[in-house]
């Protein structure tokens, strides 16, 4: 009976083996490539970052300025960045367990030990970076192994910049995702070199190439540097306010760049895309495909082929001006205040930046770096004077009927100071004798102003150009907008704690003294002249548009202001007559000479120090102000030691004198094109279609220097949009 069950039992064990045997066979012969394949899927492949392209800029017509362009990047991961920076990082542990099975035997076939594993992937860690060096070399770029490293430990500080950052926000220290992504080393291989890079590459696993793109400048780009601005890299202030930090696909990544002045940096919320992801298996099936956002295009309001034109005649005066640094030449549409052009020069080539700043920055005798249409103030000089006369004449302070005599100087026994014009190469003071509003426009009598000034007063003054956005941004939306100075009472007893006298209000109403005025502004001035209203100005399209308001005063005392612009240069007696008389395809230049006093500005400061050893030493920084002169020294001397006050100007700009008798001064001209009726006189029932300004920095008289460049820019807008350009430009605004 036992014996029976005995062979029950191990009947059934033996069919219960058989079972497991026959489908352990299933298993591994029969269906092997079925559970393979399952088993591949469900080992997940390093994600892939599908970046995006960034939105065009164009201007008004749609040309494009400024595109990304697909391309190559070489990186490396991270981890292997920390380890070759630090050799106690964190990092170190885990790339010996990631590579463990790479390095687990040794060349004989023994199993290594972690010390053993730890040299050999330091050995092929070397070896890599050489290969980065040699690949470079390959592409033609003179890179050295010192230069691969400096890029390595840059990317370490910016990523542990960003990991304090992040931690500050979030409150406690846990590592970033930038710690957990591969760092561009050589950026911008493009696609015929990706075969190279498998044959360079492919023995270092750490080691990848991923789709990139890189922002490019399209046609003749210096006339418009400045207006398009520049990428940088993310730093780590950017990551830790980003507002997107909780999506893995819009958050701003330390390989990343993002705009960071101009239009790059006002539109960045518009220009930048959001990434995609592809996850796959190990065997090629993708898991997850989350495609990439490409970025919107932003289009501007400029007119490209005029800002080249406008910027090529500025060179061309500026060049032949012996003390001059530079200029700017800024034109308005007057109905919209679209900005047509927005010329800075000196300028530079946007697409070599890199390549170029160490020259761009330390050239502090042009400045080529500087926005000056948008970010450089200046004391406005004459343009001012007719809004000195609207406030005049709107607070009833005078009237049309008002004369005042003008015998040269204010006051007969004091004729060292509060004097009218000089008759240029004479030495003698311009009488004008017995004028009105339009007589003193026209002739820009001072004593007429300073006694202005004196019956209005620096808060009369001071109110009207609050109207006209003095003191405030211009609204065209860059960060570079400075805006300038409206030297109120409050203004200058927080600034200067000075208080207000007589001699502020006669300076004011000259457009002398501390008031200052960007290009822009003083464009925008001229067209709120032509129109009498105010409005901000526009320069990227956007769906809101500005308000605008009307300025106070009557038809008949903006018709006296105007006539007297029109008469500055239509008139015989008018101070530009001579240089800027222009009438052509039914339109005359009206306007107004500006010659602001100016003061040289530092180009290099000297500074003192004392080196580790006790030897005295010192340096001069080409620099344009103190205080970047000192956070350079510092940056490039951190061990010196030195004394701030011993930081002192050395040279300056212009390192001419004046002509004898004379000061430096600024060259203006501000004017717009007012239409002519049929018997060819002004008719003050069109609206100007287009004003603008005109600067030469340290030109000398607004009217000889810029005065017939303004006539070769009316020249430049009419060819540009024919004798109807309202018309013309309502077509190409966008509205």
């Amino acid at each position: 009976m036992f014996e029976n069950r005995l062979r029950i039992l191990l009947s059934v064990l033996a069919i219960a083996c058989l079972g497991v045997f026959l489908r352990l066979a299933q298993l591994q012969l029969v269906r092997a490539d079925y559970y393979t394949q399952r088993a591949n899927r469900s080992l997940i492949s390093r994600p892939k970052s599908l970046p995006f392209l960034r939105g065009r800029i164009l201007d008004r017509t749609g040309e494009v300025l400024v595109a990304d362009t697909p391309t190559w990047d070489v990186c490396i991961d991270y981890a292997m960045i920390a380890a070759s920076v630090d050799s106690e990082a964190k990092a170190w542990s885990s790339l010996l367990r990631r590579y463990r099975r790479r390095y687990a035997k040794n060349s004989d076939g023994t199993m290594a030990t972690v010390e053993q594993r730890r040299e050999r992937l330091q050995e092929d860690m070397e070896g890599s970076w050489r290969a980065l060096v040699q690949f470079a070399q390959r592409l033609g770029q003179p890179v050295t192994l010192e230069d691969i490293r400096s890029r390595g430990l840059d990317i370490y500080e910016q990523v542990q910049r960003i990991r304090r950052a992040v931690s500050r926000r979030r409150g406690f220290d846990s590592p970033v995702a930038e710690e957990r992504i591969a760092q561009t080393i050589i950026p911008d291989i493009g696609a015929d070199h990706q075969a190279l890079w498998e044959d360079q590459f492919s023995a270092w696993p750490w080691v990848h190439v991923q789709a990139s793109t890189k922002r490019r400048c399209l046609g003749d780009a210096t006339p418009i540097a400045h207006v398009l601005g520049r990428m940088g890299r993310v730093d780590a202030e950017t990551v830790s306010a980003d507002p997107q930090a909780d999506n893995p696909f819009a958050k701003y990544l330390a390989s990343e760049k993002h705009g960071i002045s101009g239009v790059e940096y006002a539109a960045e919320d518009l220009l930048r895309g959001r990434r995609g992801q592809i996850v796959s298996s190990r065997d090629g099936t993708v898991t997850e495909d989350v495609p990439a956002a490409h970025g919107l295009d932003v289009k501007l309001t400029i007119d490209a082929p005029l800002q080249r034109q406008l910027y090529d005649m500025l060179g061309e005066v500026v060049e032949s001006v012996p003390l001059s640094s530079g200029g700017a030449i800024v034109v308005l549409d007057v109905a919209s205040r679209d900005v047509l052009s927005l010329v800075s020069y000196p300028s530079y080539d946007p697409n070599r930046f890199s390549e170029l700043y160490s020259v761009l920055r330390d050239d502090t005798d042009r400045l080529p770096l500087r926005f000056r249409a948008l970010s450089s103030r200046y004391a406005p000089g004459s343009t001012i004077k007719p809004l000195s006369c609207l406030a005049g004449l709107y607070s009833g302070k005078i009237s049309l009927d008002t004369r005042e005599t003008c015998t040269g100087y204010m006051f007969s026994e004091k004729r060292d100071g509060w004097r009218c014009w000089e008759i240029h190469g004479t030495g003698i003071r311009k009488a004008h004798g017995s004028i009105n509003v339009t007589e003193a426009l026209t002739g820009s009598c001072n004593i007429f102003m300073y006694r202005l000034g004196e019956r209005v007063g620096v808060d009369g003054l001071c109110s009207v150009f609050d109207m006209v956005g003095v003191g405030r941004g211009s609204g065209i939306g860059l960060r570079e907008d400075n805006p300038g100075i409206n030297p109120t009472p409050a203004w200058l007893s927080s600034h200067l704690n000075r208080t207000t006298t007589k001699a502020h209000s006669r300076l004011f109403a000259m457009g002398q003294g501390e008031i200052s005025l960007t290009p822009i502004q003083v464009a925008n001035l001229m067209a709120t002249y032509a129109s009498g209203r105010y409005k901000p100005v526009t320069l990227i399209r956007r769906r809101k548009d500005h308000p605008e308001w009307r300025l106070p005063g009557s038809d008949a005392q903006w018709l006296a202001i105007r006539r007297g612009i029109f008469g500055v240069t239509n008139d015989p007696d008018g101070t530009a007559y001579k240089y800027a008389n222009y009438v052509r395809d039914g339109y005359a230049l009206a306007g107004k000479t500006g010659s602001a006093t100016a003061t040289p500005w530092p180009t290099a400061y000297k500074i003192p120090y004392m080196e580790e050893d006790g030897s005295h030493r010192e340096v001069v920084l080409a620099e344009g102000a103190r205080g970047p002169a000192i956070k350079r020294f510092e940056r490039e001397f951190p061990d010196a030691v030195y004394d701030k006050k011993d930081v002192k100007a050395v040279r300056y700009w212009p390192v001419e004198k004046p002509p004898e008798g004379q000061k430096y001064s600024h060259a203006w001209f501000g004017g717009y094109l007012q239409p002519l009726g049929a018997d060819g006189k002004p008719d003050w029932r069109q609206q100007p279609p287009v004003a603008f300004a005109v600067l030469i920095e340290f030109g000398g008289s607004g009217g000889r220097t810029s005065g017939p460049l303004a006539k070769r820019v009316c020249d430049a807008i009419l060819d540009r949009f024919g004798s109807d350009i309202a018309t013309t430009l309502r077509k190409s605004s966008g509205y």
